[in-house]
């Protein structure tokens, strides 16, 4: 298995503070080339056997976590990336609104159907399986890692397995379903407020950051650079009917 000091994978960046550096540099970039090659190649010998699966998995989510520092150190607050987040940020919105309405759809027929006990549904919103097309750089390499990062290898981020956000209506618990508002939805209030948390605070204060895109880059392991050009999603739907978990109502 490589290894890698901290210090050594970051010696590059510091090239970052003389003059900006393009994507394509960045990509090229000796530190993250060599994280990255060391996560594909982790991951063929996991397939191969020679390392533990368990092994091999939390190695792997280390060194994911060790590349979003190194791409993210290399991000440029500027009008360009600004206008892709902006972009991105109402693809996240547009898409979750679609989930919360099929979702509710769902429910509603399944309630239609009056079947014994209670009805759970849940929609859950992915990034597209798909590396994306708008991106600049589309080398195998990249894309290889996009499908290490979106699970389509294994489960390497553990946060990212109910994906980027979700919707759930139960029908227990108010006995008649009180829709989760489209804003609560988005930033977990009522009122809409910028979920920054992260990004520096005066560069994104006017663009009201949804709480599914502050999961994805603050709590998970997606760089910046993996999710700017991102306009593709997958919605997931799902039902449970639990014969034993049924609201009974309160007495008259």
């Amino acid at each position: 298995m490589p290894r890698f000091g901290i210090a050594s994978l970051y010696l590059c960046t510091i090239n970052h503070f003389y003059r900006i550096m393009t994507i394509q540099e960045i990509y090229d970039s000796w530190a993250v080339k060599r994280i990255e090659y060391a996560i594909l190649d982790l991951h063929r010998q996991s397939e191969k056997g020679i390392w533990g699966h368990e092994t091999a998995r939390v190695a792997i989510h280390e060194l994911l976590e060790q590349r979003k520092y190194i791409l993210d150190d290399m991000f440029e607050e500027n009008d360009y990336h600004k206008q892709l987040l902006t972009d991105l940020n109402q693809a996240i919105k547009s898409q979750m609104i679609e989930v919360r309405q099929r979702t509710i759809n769902l429910y509603e027929s399944v309630v239609k159907a009056n079947l014994p006990g209670s009805v759970e549904v849940t929609g859950k919103c992915y990034l597209g399986f798909n590396y994306p097309k708008l991106h600049p750089i589309q080398d195998e390499r990249v894309k290889k890692m996009w499908n290490i990062l979106n699970g389509c290898e294994d489960r390497y981020m553990p946060l990212y397995d109910d994906g980027l956000g979700q919707y759930r209506i139960r029908s227990y618990d108010p006995p008649v379903p009180d829709y989760e508002s489209v804003n609560k939805m988005l930033y977990l209030e009522d009122e809409p407020f910028n979920c920054n948390d992260g990004l520096d605070r005066e560069w994104t204060k006017d663009m009201m950051i949804t709480y599914q895109f502050h999961e994805l880059y603050d709590h998970m392991e997606f760089s910046i650079f993996d999710l700017l050009w991102v306009r593709e999603f997958e919605i997931e739907l799902n039902v449970e009917i639990d014969d034993f978990h049924v609201y009974e109502g309160d007495d008259e």
